[in-house]
């Protein structure tokens, strides 16, 4: 249920519109307001009535972040208008990738479309422990109805839809990853001089002077970092994984007790404010070293098909814009 709201965070303010008609202010009633156009794709009309069916099971939202009053402050009113115009461009995309889903015929329809609803409501269920009296009280918490959650679904399936149709060709090509690594080895692809990091941390120095009593003794480093560690780090040994001795990610006191080390040498007591820490480092690098292209060539990938993805997508829904003649009313939001 959470993805709704990710989706769909705001709520319907129902304010006046007042224009201006010569020298005369005309102050609209709520049902002229509500059928006034907020935008038009291909001619059709999207309302601000529209708009407020959308917006108004999230006013409990808007509430609880800002208070009940919230109408008269400043920042909520304008996070509001903020959210309203998003939810505008959604409308907007919703009703061009509908009529390019119906033309392109690559959108479940009738019978289909009601079996892909009820799918996904069936994997909704399943985080309520298939459990309908659960999933009604989440809904009625949330302000949502099932015939809205349904017309969600239905929506996201058009959008999802038309937007793999959208990015479905695009590629990266093994030569544009080579030549993202080679421009960026030095920046992003190249460890510089370090050492894999572990760590025992605890709040006392006595406790910790029996830890490195054992240590020196031959015992386990790992299995007495999950004996006694204190973070979240406990269960994996204390890894930390590789830190570069020039980070600026740690605290100063602590790179300090580790950068000298011997590989597999564990330091004295280091004391940091999150405690007093024991530090181990193997896999030692003096020098900097980069890495292969082929053990990053699968990330470098994805980041690149992403960064295609997303551009193909923009492009796109802006020349199909511009085929609908789309036009926002930006005074009726």
């Amino acid at each position: 249920m959470k993805n709704i709201k990710k989706i769909i965070t705001a709520t319907m303010i129902a304010a006046f519109t007042l224009t201006a008609a010569g020298c005369t202010m005309i102050e609209k009633t709520p049902e002229a307001m509500a059928k006034s156009a907020v935008a038009k794709v291909s001619g059709k009309k999207i309302t601000r009535g529209d708009l407020d069916k959308k917006m108004a099971p999230y006013d409990d939202m808007v509430k609880q972040q800002f208070g009940e009053d919230y109408k008269n402050n400043q920042e909520a009113m304008d996070a509001v208008k903020n959210l309203r115009t998003q939810m505008v461009d959604q409308l907007v995309a919703l009703e061009i990738f509908s009529k390019k889903g119906e033309e392109l015929k690559i959108i479940p329809t009738g019978d289909e479309m009601n079996q892909e609803i009820d799918k996904r409501l069936a994997d909704m269920k399943t985080m309520f422990g298939n459990d309908d009296t659960k999933f009604e009280e989440a809904m009625k918490q949330q302000g949502l109805t099932l015939d809205e959650i349904k017309e969600f679904i239905k929506e996201d399936t058009i959008m999802s839809k038309v937007q793999e149709y959208m990015i479905k060709d695009v590629k990266v090509e093994e030569a544009e990853a080579k030549d993202y690594y080679e421009k960026n080895k030095d920046a992003l692809y190249t460890d510089k001089p370090g050492a894999d990091v572990s760590h025992i941390v605890v709040k006392d120095e006595e406790t910790a002077n029996t830890i490195k009593a054992k240590i020196d003794k031959g015992e386990d480093f790992a299995a007495l970092a999950k004996e006694y560690g204190t973070d979240g780090t406990k269960d994996q040994g204390g890894k930390l994984g590789f830190i570069e001795y020039d980070t600026q990610s740690y605290d100063p006191d602590f790179v300090a007790g580790f950068k000298n080390l011997k590989e597999g040498e564990v330091s004295s007591l280091v004391k940091t404010q999150w405690g007093y820490h024991l530090i181990k480092v193997t896999g030692i690098k003096t020098e900097a070293t980069a890495k292969e292209f082929d053990k990053v060539k699968e990330d470098i990938t994805n980041t690149l098909l992403q960064e295609k993805q997303k551009e193909t997508f923009n492009k796109t829904l802006e020349d199909w814009k511009k085929e609908a003649k789309v036009k926002i009313y930006e005074d009726n939001i």
